[in-house]
């Protein structure tokens, strides 16, 4: 019974914590949970890469569409982030530039690490989005480190893990007073496990309960961006892949999210792109 108690009382403390490991996040002075966030974030992103189908090699034509696309993804990219830097001019002080490459990956996606490096996956190259839908895609991704998600992804999980192991050592503690001396070590790699497993799943839950705020930030950064350089959003929204169920992937139903919510701000009466909040 006690153990149930403490186990519940972790995880509640995971819930109520995990807000207050974002607002940690957005201090923008402290420079050092900056450095190592992006250090984590790359490692991150490596590992994500790793578990990803590679596409297969281009062959003549295709390989020339390839560069194609490549060059207007770092084209594009570059205005981005010049318009990044206009329209958020703090953001050099912890970003100082962004960074854009496409790898050979089949899936349709993109992610991102929080010193500014932009990756996107082959696959986007399969959906034939024009410019100006390609660069609401970079700039939904560039929202994630203007908006410092993987810095406050990270402080979640730097808290969730402290909890964890301050929570499972006093379980090892009850579970000893009541257990042979000879089982002690079978008991302390039960709760060392219990404690990894809690903190892991203590973190999913915390980071997907902050994911669609960070979208719907993400999504106003970026139509800041693009409205800054003067895209017309219409056109951006009527290129964006339509509602269906090929929409198979938690990146495409992201996107998919974004364009819905995309239309509704461009037609409402309270926002005005003429006077979009810069």
């Amino acid at each position: 019974m006690l153990e149930f108690l403490l186990k519940s009382l972790a995880i509640l403390i995971m819930l109520t914590l995990s807000p207050f490991a974002l607002g940690i996040a957005n201090a923008e002075s402290n420079s050092l949970t900056h450095s190592i966030s992006a250090a984590y974030s790359s490692v991150d992103m490596q590992m994500g890469l790793i578990t990803q189908k590679n596409a297969q090699a281009c062959v003549e034509d295709e390989c020339i569409a390839r560069e194609q696309f490549d060059t207007r993804v770092l084209a594009l990219g570059e205005r981005l982030a010049q318009a990044a830097f206009a329209v958020y001019p703090d953001l050099k002080k912890r970003v100082p530039n962004f960074e854009f490459k496409v790898v050979n990956k089949i899936a349709a996606a993109t992610t991102s690490t929080a010193n500014g490096r932009v990756i996107v996956f082959r696959g986007l190259q399969q959906l034939a989005l024009g410019d100006e839908a390609l660069s609401y895609v970079l700039a939904r991704e560039m929202g994630h480190v203007i908006g410092q998600h993987h810095k406050q992804n990270f402080a979640t999980k730097l808290i969730i893990t402290a909890i964890a192991s301050v929570a499972f050592p006093a379980l090892a503690i009850v579970s000893a007073s009541s257990t042979a001396a000879q089982a002690s070590t079978a008991t302390t790699a039960v709760t060392s496990a219990a404690s990894s497993l809690t903190s892991f799943v203590g973190t999913e839950v915390a980071i997907k309960k902050a994911k669609p705020n960070q979208l719907a930030e993400s999504d106003h950064i970026a139509l800041n961006l693009m409205v800054y350089q003067g895209y017309d959003m219409e056109m951006v929204l009527a290129d964006l892949p339509a509602a269906d169920e090929t929409m198979t992937t938690a990146w495409l139903r992201d996107l998919q999210a974004s364009g819905m919510n995309l239309e509704k701000t461009i037609h409402s009466q309270v926002f005005d792109l003429a006077q979009a909040p810069i």
